[in-house]
């Protein structure tokens, strides 16, 4: 019985979970009852590795966790909870959500909040410039292409009106102010002052 519990306990030492120990066929009680403790190690251990395994790679909806009285496997259990916590509230920051804090993983908890804020501070700088365009986008009508002005009077003819007809040329105060939001004040230059005025 020593040899086959030192076989199988080295066995385990070296990343193998043994077969369970016949317990038939030994003679003394001592042997059984060593034999009924080594084979609910075995049995623990076995249930913790098919449990870390799935997990240890990811896959956190398709496990079977150890038995409750398996004590070797209760924090593992602990960390599959906290990684499914940690997995919504993850989901809930890619909607947008940037409440989500986490306080159960050390130094992970730091780096996650610190990426939380940053998110939620690019967000709102984003939402700031975008406020700031669109409030210049709405003040600002852009003149493209080539005017058509008359060399004398200085009207515009207004976009696709017949050039023959005098109602399809106003004032260019007119057709700046209906293109954009400028208004118009009016004075008088020096030079039409002199040429108006002191010199009728």
């Amino acid at each position: 019985m020593i040899d086959e519990a030192c076989t199988k306990l080295n066995a385990l030492l070296h990343g193998q979970v043994p077969e369970q120990i016949a317990i038939e066929s030994l003679d003394s009680e001592e042997d059984r009852q060593l034999a009924r403790l080594l084979n609910e190690l075995f049995t623990c251990l076995k249930e913790v590795h098919e449990f870390i395994l799935p997990l240890s790679q990811g896959n956190l909806a398709q496990v079977q966790p150890p038995r409750p009285r398996n004590f070797l496997g209760s924090p593992f259990k602990e960390l599959h909870s906290r990684l499914l916590q940690l997995t919504w509230q993850t989901n809930q920051v890619a909607q947008g959500d940037y409440n989500q804090r986490i306080d159960f993983m050390g130094d992970f908890s730091n780096a996650f909040n610190c990426m939380v804020n940053a998110l939620d501070q690019n967000e709102q700088q984003l939402k700031v410039k975008i406020a700031e365009l669109e409030g210049a986008l709405a003040h600002i009508t852009q003149l493209e292409g080539i005017l058509p002005i008359c060399s004398h009077c200085k009207r515009v003819r207004l976009d696709g009106a017949d050039p023959r007809k005098q109602e399809s040329w106003v004032p260019i105060e007119a057709y700046l102010s209906k293109k954009t939001q400028a208004m118009f004040s009016h004075g008088i230059c020096p030079e039409c002052v002199t040429n108006f005025y002191l010199n009728p």
